[in-house]
């Protein structure tokens, strides 16, 4: 008899526990839902993405589909670094180049100005760089950095991410 009370008290607490499940699962799915509609209403709002990551990106897009771009047709820049603990002055020599999403809606529209526009692409390389010492430029981590920041302004200036990645084709320091 005691096994079979029991039994019956906990079928009678699971029924109820699945209840509860179902009362619960029904009245926050709604709450949820509101709370994304209202997340994605500010976004748009605010222009901001929410797939980022998934569509820009140099790894993201097919061999075929990117073209480059060689800034300062290919010549190389000089740059003043900032000065580091010895407190000379060091320059980074950068050739640096575009990797360029030819199947995004903007490429066919910024493609042909892009060459007028070099002295601002130039500007943006030359201030990230500028901004570091020369012991943090030597640095791998650091380039990358710099390189994600250029990447970041020129998107920013362009409103656009059909720039998938910044490249330096050569990076000497002095």
């Amino acid at each position: 008899m005691k096994k079979n009370l029991m039994s019956v008290l906990i079928f009678a607490l699971v029924l109820v526990n699945l209840a509860f499940t179902a009362v619960m699962t029904f009245s926050i799915l709604p709450a949820t839902k509101n709370a994304n509609q209202l997340i994605e209403d500010v976004a748009k709002a605010i222009k901001l993405e929410l797939n980022a990551g998934k569509n820009t990106g140099v790894q993201n897009v097919s061999m075929a589909d990117l073209e480059t771009y060689s800034v300062n047709a290919g010549e190389t820049i000089n740059i003043l670094l900032k000065k580091g603990s010895d407190g000379k002055d060091h320059y980074a020599v950068v050739s640096a180049y575009l990797s360029l999403n030819s199947k995004s809606e903007e490429f066919d529209t910024y493609k042909g100005t892009i060459d007028q526009k070099d002295q601002i692409i130039r500007e943006a390389i030359t201030r990230a760089v500028g901004a570091r010492t020369k012991d943090e430029m030597s640095d791998q981590d650091v380039q990358a950095e710099v390189r994600e920041e250029i990447l970041e302004e020129l998107q920013a200036v362009y409103n656009s991410d059909w720039i998938v990645d910044v490249g330096f084709a050569s990076f000497l320091l002095q």
